[in-house]
């Protein structure tokens, strides 16, 4: 992508936020939606001087469309934009994250495929702001089985953890429980760890 075509990008989505107002005639500001075909913007400032803009962008059903992740390296004055490519699902949050505790950034997006289901789409970026796509596994086929919603992304003490509402789907008269499972990132690949409930605390 070209820096005139970034500019674009870039004057359409604050063309849609408008200007700032005095701090002596500011009230509580209505968030204002982005101009289209843009959907979703989050800034995530991993640290001073350097800041990742998360947007989405399309045009028709809300559950398909595309991601862009803009790089703005403000110290050494690099700016790039990342093209990551189609998206399945709605946008719900976005954040960034050291599972490995590399010194490289993941950068995540959530969205929520279905009324009760979610995944995340992942990018690690390094110190030259070169991007890698990392997979977030999806529910084994038993889990979904036996899948009744309530699903919960989070971390916890510096872990990815999944919350579940699962019932056994081979005995309808089972009781549905919290699953919890715990990931753990190596070599930008994820292992699964189901938690029992004396590890859940």
């Amino acid at each position: 992508m070209n820096k005139y075509a970034l500019l674009g990008i870039i004057g359409l989505i604050f063309s849609a936020c408008g200007g700032e107002e005095s701090s002596e005639n500011q009230q509580t500001p209505k968030a204002r939606p982005l101009a289209a075909p843009f959907r979703f913007q989050r800034k995530i400032e991993v640290k001073p001087g350097l800041t990742y803009d998360l947007l989405t962008w399309g045009r028709g059903k809300d559950s398909t469309s595309a991601y862009l992740i803009l790089r703005s390296d403000s110290t050494d004055q690099q700016f790039k934009a990342v093209p990551a490519g189609e998206l399945s699902g709605k946008p719900l949050d976005a954040w960034d994250m050291d599972l490995d505790t590399d010194g490289n950034p993941e950068l995540v997006l959530q969205v929520r495929l279905s009324k009760e289901l979610t995944d995340l789409y992942i990018h690690e970026f390094d110190r030259n702001g070169n991007s890698a796509i990392i997979r977030f596994p999806s529910l084994s086929d038993r889990a979904m089985k036996g899948f009744k919603g309530k699903d919960k992304i989070y971390i916890k003490d510096g872990n990815l953890r999944r919350d579940f509402l699962y019932q056994d789907p081979e005995d309808p008269k089972a009781k549905p429980v919290i699953r919890t499972l715990e990931y753990r990132l190596r070599n930008n690949a994820f292992s699964i760890n189901e938690l029992e409930k004396e590890q859940q605390k």
